[in-house]
């Protein structure tokens, strides 16, 4: 099945691909990377990108979760905030609301759906 494009703006597509040489375990944010269109200018306000805050539910689960997403020194679960280097918040990038993702997790395959993105600036 052919996945859906996912949008990056340059700014993140420039930090994410230099966290991706310096970090280890970033072989799938590298492949989502390389199929993603990168935005020079303003990204859909309902894209998700590095700082969006939004809400998703696992399919699998029933679980709605309401997260931030940020950059690995930033990740905080128990304040919401979900690492771009996560399996879920790498699946998350360039996707918007209403949007279902199949993902591999830790604990098998999954699907997200996006209820809802807020990006502030």
């Amino acid at each position: 099945m052919k996945k859906k494009q996912i949008i990056v703006s340059q700014h993140d597509y420039d930090i994410l691909k230099t966290l991706c040489y310096h970090a280890p375990g970033t072989a799938k944010l590298k492949e989502e990377l390389d199929r993603a269109v990168i935005r020079k200018t303003k990204v859909p306000e309902d894209v998700v990108q590095v700082n969006s805050t939004l809400q998703f539910r696992d399919e699998r689960s029933g679980a709605v979760r309401e997260v931030q997403l940020v950059l690995p020194a930033a990740s905080n679960i128990q304040l919401g905030k979900l690492s771009i280097l996560s399996p879920i918040g790498t699946a998350l990038l360039g996707y918007s609301t209403g949007d279902t993702i199949d993902w591999e997790v830790p604990a098998g395959k999954t699907q997200l759906h996006i209820l809802r993105v807020v990006n502030e600036g």
